[in-house]
Parts: C-alpha cells; structure tokens; sequence
C-alpha cells in the first residue's frame, strides 16, 4: 500500500490509499491490505445481503430500503452506516441478523461467502454525469480527518473524473468489473438496479428488490416502504442525523444532496459534454446496460 495523490490541473489533490490497482480512500484501515482480508474472511449469517455501488450512486438510499424489506418494519436507519470499506470486520461480526452489508469494493475485494453461500447482491449504477456532480460536490463538502474537503474547480475535477482516477478508480472500470462478475457467476443472485429508476418509479423498484430478496410482498407495506424512501422525504428525515451532518463543512448531511436526475446539465459545459460522450461512445460499446441521462 502507498499513499497517492492524484492532482489535479491546478495543482489540487485527492489523496488515496493505493493498493491491488485500486485507489482506496484514506478512511480505509491500516494498511488496506490486513483489512481487506479480514473482510474477505468474514463469517457468513443466515440471510446476509451485500449491496455494492460506485461512490455517490445511491448508496445510502439503497441502504433504507434494502433494511426496511429484510426487517419488514418501514423505519429509517439511524447512526452512522457503516460500510465494508471503512469499519472493522469485528463490527461487522458483532451485528445481528439479517445483516445488510454495503460496499465500494470491486468483486475480488467482497466477503467470499457472498458467493459460497449464494448471497442476494444489489448492484445500483447511476449515469456517470451526475455521478461526478454528485462526487465533486461531496467532496467539496467533507469535513474529516484525511478528507478535508477538494479545493480544486469543478472543471479540473471533471477532467479528473474521466481522464485519471478519483476513489476507486473510474465509474466505467467499476461497472465493467461487476458486469463481468455476474457474466462469469450466472448462479448468484445480482439484481442491477438504476438510481434513474428508483427516481422516476420508486415503487416498482421496491416491489423488484423485495422479489429478488424473498421478503414480504404486501402492497401496503411496500407502499409505506416507497413513502419513506422517495428521496425528498429521506433526505429531509436524515438531515437532523447528527452523526453525518458532523461530517460537513456546513453542518448539511453531505450523503445526500439533490438526488436529480439531469441535474448535470446545470454544470457539464457544451464542450464537456461531447468528450464525454465520445469518450463513452467508444468505452461502452461492448457493455450490456442501458444508461439513462434523463427521465
């Protein structure tokens, strides 16, 4: 493991642990490499779910809504959420089930017994456009030891979102790298889902995960389940979660920000949008996914 910075044209960095070709953020244990395999070397519980995402594609909301079903009780989390990445593998061994477990890792990075034991994984992708808003403007807005908040300008961000690496890479290498895992283990259970469209049909979307879990299928339930989880109204009950807004320079809780679908037409400038689009014209051709820009 060595510590990185990734600059940016201005001479900003973004620091990383790097190691196994990965760009680890800083808030990941030691050396990365002893955490990593004491997560790999997690014990297995009856009804474990792991959901994965690049940084800043639903990761959190995912989260609320995966909980609810598996305990069938429409209440939003509260604390701190712990993902893989970040907290002990004693924490993680210390929690009751039904666990679920969340991560940023790549495939060969994730508990082994998701796949001995055929775990239910959840794989939620969001377009890269709004992905790198959301990411820039979260790291604008951190606040903790080791990530004191990006200095550089939206237009060096970008360039380093599409050209170089941020945190865990690049959207397309993480895509790439699940999309593969799924076509190499066709017997494990990955549901690909869309931040797109968990926006423009939260309900279908939770009738689609709690098929893929098994859990409880009453329509009201899973009304009251898409109640609380449309974005606005889980943003508004997690922006009084003291824990997380401790982690802002503006006291705001940096996890979630507007959730719009689009909104990177308000930042990507004319000639930002067409390299990008060339540059995903040609990156996406052999990948099997649909990308929504809009609704």
């Amino acid at each position: 493991m060595e510590i990185r910075k990734i600059e940016d044209r201005g001479g900003e960095a973004i620091l990383t642990k790097y190691y196994d070709g990965i760009h680890f953020t800083p808030k990941t244990p030691g050396n990365v490499k002893d955490h990593l395999e004491a997560i790999k070397n997690l014990k297995y519980k009856k009804g474990d779910v792991l959901i994965d995402t690049f940084p800043k594609t639903g990761t959190h909301w995912t989260f609320d809504i995966v909980k609810m079903l598996k305990n069938e009780q429409a209440e939003y989390s509260s604390g701190i959420i712990m993902l893989l990445d970040f907290a002990p593998s004693t924490e993680f061994d210390a929690l009751d089930s039904p666990r679920v477990l969340m991560s940023h890792f790549y495939p060969q990075h994730i508990p082994k017994f998701v796949v001995d034991e055929k775990c239910k994984i959840v794989y939620v992708y969001r377009n890269p456009k709004d992905t790198a808003v959301s990411m820039f403007s979260f790291l604008k807005q951190l606040n903790i030891k080791g990530m004191k908040g990006y200095k550089g300008t939206w237009e060096h961000f970008f360039e380093l979102f599409t050209t170089k690496s941020v945190h865990y890479n690049s959207w397309l290498e993480h895509m790439q790298s699940w999309l593969d895992f799924k076509k190499k283990n066709p017997d494990l259970p990955i549901l690909m889902i869309s931040f797109e469209d968990m926006k423009k049909d939260l309900r279908s979307c939770v009738q689609k995960i709690a098929e893929h879990l098994g859990t409880k299928q009453d329509p009201d339930f899973l009304d009251e389940v898409t109640n609380k989880c449309q974005f606005s109204a889980m943003s508004k009950a997690k922006s009084t979660n003291e824990i997380e807004t401790a982690m802002s320079a503006d006291g705001s809780n940096p996890f979630y920000r507007k959730g719009d679908v689009g909104d990177w037409k308000n930042w990507l400038t004319v000639a930002q949008n067409e390299m990008y689009d060339a540059l995903m014209e040609e990156s996406m051709a052999d990948i099997d996914i649909e990308v929504k820009y809009t609704l």
